[in-house]
């Protein structure tokens, strides 16, 4: 091989160097989205990586070379013998500049391909349901997986020394097809130093706790965290400032960063949402803020694919109750049966329970729920007296959450007419079961992180709203492991007797959906559609004034067929 084709492997690795860039990038989305945890973002990638076009780009650039430098090498070979036999005379080379000009001629192709298929690719900071969010870790993890991948095509494209082109193709190829691996391998690599930032992160966090010293309280469930702490916190605020993350933080780097940045002296209270996915999480997180009061929303099947069982869900859940002190308060969802033995296990704490059907002895109950455009009318019972409510939120679940966040805040000292008042003051958290009219079309945004009781309980707002015709827009329910198509088929059944028009997105809990319909005789009424994208299509080509729409759930990235790994997501 020519001394010159030596230097195609520059423009060659300049381009493979780029596109690989990319590719982290993408996956790195998936990967963040998956909690950093490897086995599930492997078997979310699948063999997705063989399917990439860079991949199969390599390989046809590499077959193409291959044949050209055999060629040229039988017939050099071929050659050489010929002047042998004719006493020296010079080798007949007319072949090599040919074999040169295909060599070239695959290495623009290559070169150009790769350039066009990075540019194609969304970049997933801007891209996507939830895009990449470039946190110092997600940064160092990409940085380590660069430094692999190109360290790693350097000494494997340079160690043949015959056909160093093709090689350097082959090893483009297997750079494309093992991306994920090397995204986890430069996850574990920086293991060491991330818990030792996340240790001083967390230590300074605690300090911060420690200085300010606001009443802690904790909130935690499988459903409704996220929107009774924002309620919670909502009706402290008139009694003392309060600090309580906006959104869904709720992991243990996520609280302690908003430590960091948040809490300052004269929080007087503190409301923290705390997620898991396995036991010791909540703990983790109560050693970071101590809770002096908990609210137990409900205790069900959400994540049950994570946790494999009811059982675990429920002692992960009970840490919360436990890190209470003795004589704390826990305020807890007696409707919820995993969440009311939970209560029953909270010895030596001060136990309220609040509900609306449990046939418990309650603290406060909620009765008389009415729906409407404007909001919710309802009545809370407790003990000492009955309160006339209403609030523009709506949804049994979150109204039910309010009952909760009434019987903490009393509690702790707030003036129950303070909390009524307060009520009127609620604003919707966005795609919450979020009533917006639009053209005289009434859209149900439910969109965020759906489970069964808010889906049931969109269906009963919108059939409690007046309208010509009901529309939903569903991809169904996810992470119910073993139960998932058994309760997606049941909500279909349910959305078969109130909407005219189901639309189930996406193939995740299409069957379950066709049997639900199937099963209630309106098998006329269910649509399935591709994407988000082909929903909002038809919907857009055949609402009209009077309508109403449900939007219930939107599935993550990670469960898009077509997910923007190599082209734009849908």
């Amino acid at each position: 091989m020519s001394t010159r084709l030596w230097l195609l492997l520059a423009p060659i690795f300049l381009a493979h160097s780029y596109l690989v860039w990319r590719r982290l990038l993408a996956y790195l989305r998936y990967f963040q989205q998956e909690g950093y945890e490897h086995v599930r973002f492997l078997a979310w990638t699948g063999v997705r990586s063989l399917t990439d076009p860079a991949f199969w780009l390599a390989i046809g650039c590499a077959l193409i070379v291959g044949p050209s430098v055999s060629s040229g090498a039988i017939s050099a070979s071929g050659a050489t013998g010929a002047s042998s036999a004719t006493g020296g005379e010079m080798p007949d080379l007319t072949v090599a500049p040919a074999i040169t000009v295909a060599i070239v001629s695959t290495t623009i192709v290559f070169v150009s391909a790769a350039i066009l298929l990075g540019l194609a690719q969304p970049d997933p900071r801007r891209s996507g349901k939830v895009p990449l969010k470039l946190t110092w870790r997600a940064m160092r993890v990409l940085g380590v997986a660069y430094g692999v991948a190109s360290v790693t095509w350097l000494i494997l494209a340079l160690a043949s020394s015959q056909a160093p082109v093709r090689s350097a193709l082959i090893v483009s190829a297997i750079v494309f097809a093992i991306a994920p691996l090397i995204l986890i391998a430069a996850n574990t690599c920086s293991m060491p130093y991330e818990r030792h930032v996340q240790r001083s992160y967390e230590a300074d966090a605690v300090q911060r706790v420690n200085d300010v010293r606001p009443f802690i309280i904790g909130i935690t469930g499988s459903y409704g965290k996220s929107s009774a702490k924002s309620m919670l916190a909502h009706i402290l605020q008139y009694k003392a400032p309060t600090l309580a993350a906006s959104g869904s933080i709720n992991t243990l780097m996520g609280v302690t960063r908003h430590i960091r940045e948040e809490l300052v002296p004269g929080h007087r209270f503190m409301v923290v949402e705390m997620g898991a996915f396995k036991t010791g999480s909540i703990r983790r997180l109560c050693a970071l803020t101590p809770p002096s009061a908990g609210l137990i929303t409900a205790v069900g099947d959400m994540h049950l694919e994570r946790f494999g069982s009811t059982e675990e869900i429920i002692r992960a859940k009970s840490e919360l109750a436990s890190a209470v002190p003795p004589g704390g308060l826990v305020v807890v969802n007696a409707d919820s049966p995993g969440a009311l033995r939970i209560a029953r296990g909270a010895a030596e704490r001060r136990v309220l329970l609040y509900g609306e059907t449990s046939t418990e002895n309650l603290d406060t109950r909620l009765e008389q729920v009415t729906f409407s455009a404007r909001g919710t009318t309802f009545m809370l019972r407790t003990r000492e007296r009955t309160w006339t409510c209403f609030t523009p939120l709506l949804g049994r679940p979150i109204v039910l959450n309010l009952a909760g966040a009434f019987t903490l805040a009393a509690a702790v000292g707030v003036d129950p007419e303070l909390i009524v008042a307060s009520f009127r003051a609620l604003k919707p958290v966005s795609n919450r079961l979020e009533v917006v009219e639009e053209n005289g079309i009434t859209w149900i945004r439910d969109a965020y992180n759906s489970n069964q009781f808010g889906f049931r309980a969109a269906l009963e707002v919108v059939a409690a709203l007046p309208s010509e015709r009901r529309f939903l827009a569903t991809p169904g329910v996810i992470e119910l492991g073993p139960q998932q198509f058994d309760v997606n088929r049941a909500l279909s059944r349910a959305a078969a007797e109130v909407c005219d028009r189901t639309l189930v997105v996406a193939e995740t809990n299409r069957e379950a959906f066709v049997a639900g319909h199937r099963e209630a005789g309106r098998e006329d009424r269910l649509l399935p559609v591709s994407g988000r994208t082909a929903a909002f299509r038809w919907l857009n080509e055949n609402l009209k004034s009077g309508d109403a729409v449900i939007l219930e759930n939107d599935l993550p990235d990670l469960y898009e067929k077509s997910a923007g790994v190599f082209w734009k997501a849908s």
